[in-house]
């Protein structure tokens, strides 16, 4: 109440009627510049009822003046002004009092340096101090993000984000990254159990293959992007395990050690029918070459049936 100014206006209504029955008197109609985590400007005109000075509802006239949408999925109010998507994150509460799961979105805009690990923060609906697992989505473009054990201060946590690509990368802000799941007080964070130990990881490379101990080809051509020695050592170590998978084995590039199977089912549809690309001769020989390389490396396997190929050539009759 201290931060808003006090309109020359009456109130739509002289009481309201609070817990119990009780009739609480309207003191009058405020108006509130605030800003959001993001940094938007929201502007809110409020009646400021006696013994609720220090907070008030937002009611049907501002979702309609803003053609706002609540979303009690993601807990969060949003509206678009001047273009823009304004995004208010609010907190909701189950019928044990316990605080709801809620959406995480970037603050700010953010730039990520490649192959680095880079702390950001994100918008949560928790009270300072108020700990929670960040759940990252399946899907988050370019960059690789990690459940994670944080603390909420003033509407934020940081969450560390890794981007294993090259050149930079830009994250917008207020863009969905997963979602936050308060820790109650009958919740317990377990420490790490120490199965993932440098020694321990050394180990498991050490099972996989017999041939981690022997050095490569070009050993001193591969370029691993980390200072710490330790590092090295266990990239390296897997690398000579995996070697097959970097190794060229003829005119295709190296194939990977995965058995991968991609099925499509058609159903009963037809296949599509397309008229003849014509092509040169030397084209011809060019594609038929290419195609007997990738059968014998194995990178492409011969199809059998109507939609072996992707579509069926026909001739155009005259």
């Amino acid at each position: 109440m201290t931060r808003g100014d006090k309109q020359q206006r009456r109130a739509p209504v002289d009481y309201v009627e609070g817990i119990g029955s009780f009739l609480l008197d309207v003191l009058g109609v405020w108006s509130f510049k605030m800003y959001n985590v993001f940094g938007q400007l929201v502007e809110v005109q409020a009646c400021i009822v006696e013994g609720c000075t220090s907070e008030f509802l937002l009611g049907v006239d501002f979702m309609k003046a803003h053609e706002a949408t609540m979303d009690f999925s993601k807990n969060e109010i949003r509206y678009a002004k001047d273009g823009r998507k304004v995004v208010i994150p609010f907190k909701t509460f189950d019928k044990c009092g316990k605080s709801r799961i809620a959406v995480v979105r970037t603050v700010e805009r953010a730039r990520l340096t490649k192959w680095a690990v880079t702390p950001m923060q994100v918008s949560v609906t928790a009270a300072d101090g108020e700990k929670g697992i960040f759940i990252p989505n399946k899907n988050c473009s370019a960059v690789m993000l990690a459940m994670t054990v944080t603390e909420a201060r003033d509407g934020k946590a940081w969450v560390p984000v890794i981007y294993a690509n090259g050149g930079r990368v830009k994250l917008p802000p207020q863009k969905e990254l997963g979602t936050w799941v308060p820790i109650d007080d009958d919740m317990k964070v377990l420490s790490l159990n120490g199965e993932m130990t440098r020694e321990r990881l050394g180990e498991w490379i050490r099972d996989l293959s017999i041939t981690s101990d022997e050095p490569l080809e070009n050993e001193d051509e591969v370029d691993i992007r980390t200072k710490d020695a330790g590092g090295r050592a266990l990239i390296m170590q897997l690398l000579r395990v995996y070697r097959n998978v970097s190794t060229n084995a003829g005119d295709c590039p190296p194939a990977t050690a995965l058995d991968v199977e991609h099925h499509i089912d058609t159903g009963n549809v037809a296949p599509i029918m397309l008229k003849r690309r014509r092509q040169t001769q030397t084209e011809d020989a060019i594609i038929d070459d290419n195609t007997e390389k990738m059968l014998k490396a194995g990178v492409i396997e011969e199809g059998n049936g109507d939609w072996g190929f992707p579509v069926v050539l026909v001739r155009k009759k005259d």
